[in-house]
């Protein structure tokens, strides 16, 4: 049986990584038997073969990143294979996924990591057993390491209202693809569903109060799409049961 390496469930998500559950998608959809193995988080770099998640061991060999993963578990499926739009559609779904990977996914980041009371509760959930200055301290580190990472985007100095105009660009384009189409590329489920689910559904159901989710519940179409999603890959809980 293969092994996926995630993060342990908080404020209600099987996973708060988008790329974690980008990959159950994925290994759900070619009908692969799967253990999910959850390590508390600060022995993630001790106990996780890449030292990050998502990881994928195969054969006792580990493989990071979810697109190379992706990859992977398609040729362990085969015949099995991913469902792909025609070609006009590809060039939608390329755009969604990029999207919410490479602009969303710093949006979510900020809303969870960056306020304070929002992170505070967080960490409080991933960390029951260690007192409040181990979370403080974590928490900062993650903070700072984040805040590293958005310096290298579009979002780096933006003010919140500026944060919050561009969140509602985001939100906005992807209601009105999932408005005009069942999935985010074609009328039926696609490769390209497996990351755009998981980054909504990291937010959509995160339960700890924040902007964000607040703006995304405002649109009944994500919750319709989540659902259509994790039917058409066999059936999926994105939340904790």
């Amino acid at each position: 049986m293969l092994v996926v390496y995630g993060l342990p469930s908080c404020a209600g998500l099987r996973s708060p990584s988008p790329w974690v559950m980008k990959v159950e998608l994925a290994m759900r959809y070619l009908r692969l038997d799967y253990r999910l193995k959850q390590p508390e988080i600060l022995q993630v770099r001790s106990k996780v073969p890449t030292s990050k998640v998502p990881c994928l061991i195969v054969d006792g060999k580990p493989i990071g990143e979810s697109e190379r993963i992706l990859t992977v578990i398609e040729r362990l499926a085969a015949p099995s294979s991913y469902p792909h739009p025609f070609d006009e559609d590809q060039i939608k779904g390329v755009a969604f996924v990029r999207l919410v990977e490479d602009h969303l996914f710093f949006i979510i980041s900020k809303a969870k990591h960056l306020d304070v009371t929002a992170s505070a509760i967080m960490w409080s959930e991933m960390l029951p057993d260690y007192s409040l200055i181990s979370q403080w301290l974590v928490r900062k580190y993650v903070q700072r390491s984040m805040m590293r990472r958005i310096q290298c985007t579009s979002l780096c100095n933006l003010s919140e209202e500026e944060l919050r105009a561009e969140a509602l660009k985001d939100i906005r384009a992807l209601s009105a693809q999932l408005s005009s189409s069942n999935f985010i590329a074609s009328s039926s489920l696609t490769i390209y569903d497996f990351s755009v689910a998981a980054h909504i559904a990291s937010i959509l159901y995160w339960r700890i109060d924040n902007w964000l989710t607040s703006l995304f519940t405002k649109h009944d179409i994500f919750d319709q799409y989540l659902e259509r999603v994790a039917e058409a890959v066999g059936g999926f809980d994105y939340e904790v049961q």
